[in-house]
């Protein structure tokens, strides 16, 4: 199944074949500033089941909790960041979850950061947690 995840306006998009390995409800602080929520979630995927990205992007490297880096690319046009590579997993492209808008897309299968999670925030049954990054 092809899945594409896009910007707002549409001039950024990754099309993905297939389901991710991994559905993780970040909360650490970063990503809360980075999405505007409590949490954001991270999508991950081989990079052999990338089958397109298409659009300019620009980059911008955080530093994770972890202390490795992460290139952001986000849409120039309406700033929303749509992938990521961690340096720490370079075979992996980070997608998030938002930008699939599809209300079937799978649900979390791990929580990472916890120990940063809203009060308010209830992780789904089944989910494994973490305090910091998930392994």
């Amino acid at each position: 199944m092809e899945r594409t995840a896009s910007c707002l306006c549409g001039d950024l998009r990754i099309t993905v074949d297939g389901d991710p390995a991994q559905v993780n409800m970040c909360s650490c602080t970063e990503c809360q500033r980075r999405s505007g929520s409590a949490f954001q979630l991270g999508t991950f995927f081989q990079e052999s089941q990338i089958k397109a990205i298409e659009g300019e992007s620009r980059i911008y490297t955080r530093t994770g909790g972890s202390g490795n880096a992460i290139d952001l690319h986000f849409c120039p046009t309406c700033g929303v960041s749509v992938y990521f590579r961690p340096a720490a997993r370079p075979s992996i492209v980070g997608i998030h979850g938002g930008c699939f808008a599809d209300p079937d897309f799978p649900a979390p299968n791990t929580a990472g950061w916890n120990k940063h999670k809203h009060d308010w925030v209830v992780i789904p049954d089944g989910t494994e947690g973490f305090d910091e990054n998930p392994q």
